[in-house]
């Protein structure tokens, strides 16, 4: 039986390939051969009077009887100005089961037996999930895909482990509210309003603190053991300055770390995404393999890599595969620049420890008690830590966390606080002035608000800030306006942006 997960995502005309074979069972491959029936290849031996053998050297093989095809797939959008994959040609190739969403009381059963939890919370988060499911507004309905089986019991494992988190805090991180379009956000809050969950107000706390002793990595009040690596060349170091925002968002992440999760941080450019997971591993002891995708990012090159020894292109295994082996922690940045059908191969490793590679080989769990030469046993410490820019403009990237966001533990990266950027600037420049510090950080936070509120279109990050503290302390005779024109100067080829940009500028 041969599982085809994501049929939705495939284009379709490399769809029509499997027509023939799923109407007449045949099939030509691209090294011209044969695939035909059991009955067809039982009539050409008789009638040519030849072996099985003979066929097989000739090139033509018999399917199996017993071979079927079951595809998986998201239903069409009704409405939709993309293309359908629901074509007349495709729907006459399968019979159809259409799988109704879940009850409220067939879904809390499944989450209790699994997960083990009853706690209130998990009934306030089903009762909300199963309102957003119903609802009326497109907007809200969209917003429910996010609040899957998958991703409900994710939420009530880490309930039952850090029962500190708010129900309102586990929603809008599920949701990634943060990032949601302004109306349909709004929406969402109303509800939660209207349900009697109320927002939280964390405030940061100033004495969380990051220790390391006794081969325990403290985080606030998490603990985790560190690694011992075999080889401790991989370990990434990175300059870092710890401030309760960061600290708090590591806490989080090393929850799910606990957890055995894998992790996508989500965030605008600039935020400090790969700051933070640099940071965590090396806290953690834990070597890392990298890789980067991008808009030409293909099967491919996700699992082989290729190099020049003397003269001759070899293929070597990329990242991912190492990291399989190895059990480093695998970092993909950028995950939202490649093609969403490229990037979803991910999903069968991600949740079943499966994937097949190009070259025939195959990675299978580490329980597997499959062997061969073209078996890989995934590393039993084997983990995936995502790195991608926020959905829409202005990164024009695709949709990586609509297509497979609820495979993963999702963090939203965000901007520091003010008094937390002020603190991190102080140790990139000791020796600037705390009021051009101040200032700085005052005309930047009312930008990232007007980004937010669609006034300005780029949403100036910690990464510009950080940029102009260091070149004043390392020249502090250059004017401050000189070194703010190197963040905006190419804005002021736009005379809107120009204007709105000198107007904050002067008022700081």
């Amino acid at each position: 039986m041969a599982i085809l997960d994501g049929l939705h995502r495939v284009h379709k005309g490399s769809l029509a390939v499997i027509q023939r074979l799923v109407a007449d069972r045949e099939l030509q491959l691209y090294d011209g051969t044969r695939l035909i029936s059991a009955e067809r290849f039982d009539a050409l031996m008789a009638s040519e009077g030849v072996t099985a053998a003979d066929l097989e050297s000739r090139g033509v093989w018999k399917i199996h009887p017993a071979f079927r095809l079951v595809a998986l797939a998201e239903p069409p959008q009704t409405g939709s100005g993309k293309g359908q994959w629901l074509i007349p040609e495709i729907l006459s190739m399968f019979l159809y089961h259409d799988m109704r969403s879940l009850s409220k009381l067939e879904e809390t059963t499944i989450l209790r037996e699994v997960t083990g939890n009853s706690a209130e919370s998990l009934d306030e988060i089903l009762r909300i999930t199963h309102k957003l499911r119903s609802a009326e507004d497109a907007s809200l309905r969209s917003i429910s895909t996010s609040l899957s089986t998958r991703q409900l019991i994710r939420i009530a494992k880490r309930l039952q482990r850090f029962p500190d988190e708010s129900t309102y805090s586990a929603i809008n991180k599920a949701c990634l509210s943060r990032f949601l379009p302004a109306l349909a956000k709004e929406t969402l809050q109303k509800l939660l309003e209207k349900s009697g969950i109320e927002k939280d107000f964390i405030e940061e706390d100033p004495n969380i603190k990051c220790l390391v002793e006794n081969n325990m990595l403290t985080i606030g009040a998490t603990s985790a053991p560190l690694y011992n690596p075999d080889v401790q060349g991989k370990i990434p170091e990175t300059l870092f300055y710890d401030t309760p925002q960061n600290l708090a968002v590591m806490e989080a992440m090393l929850q799910d770390f606990l957890m055995g999760e894998h992790l996508l941080l989500i965030g605008n450019q600039g935020v400090g995404k790969n700051k933070l997971v640099d940071r965590l591993l090396n806290l953690l002891n834990r070597p890392r393999e990298y890789i980067q995708l991008n808009r030409d990012t293909t099967v491919q090159t996700l699992t082989l890599q290729p190099s020049v020894r003397g003269g001759v292109i070899v293929y070597d295994d990329s990242p991912l595969v190492q990291a399989v082996k190895s059990g480093n922690i695998l970092v993909i940045d950028e995950a939202d620049k490649a093609p969403t059908n490229v990037t979803c191969i991910l999903k069968s490793l991600i949740e079943s420890n499966h994937m097949i590679l190009s070259d025939g080989r195959r990675i299978v769990p580490p329980y597997s008690s499959e062997t061969g030469d073209n078996i890989i046993k995934m590393h039993p410490d084997f983990r995936m830590l995502v790195l991608a820019n926020r959905p829409g403009f202005p990164f024009l990237g695709n949709d990586f966390f609509g297509s497979l966001g609820d495979l993963f533990s999702t963090h939203a990266i965000d901007n520091p606080s003010m008094e937390s950027e002020l603190a991190m600037l102080k140790q990139y420049g000791p020796d600037v002035s705390d009021d051009i510090m101040r200032r700085l950080v005052k005309t930047f936070s009312e930008l990232r608000t007007m980004a937010d509120d669609g006034q300005i279109q780029y949403p100036y990050s910690t990464r510009e800030v950080v940029n102009i503290v260091k070149h004043l302390q390392q020249f502090p005779d250059d004017g401050l306006g000189n070194v703010v024109r190197n963040v905006f100067d190419f804005d002021s080829y736009s005379k809107e942006v120009r204007e709105t940009l000198t107007e904050v500028l002067h008022k700081h």
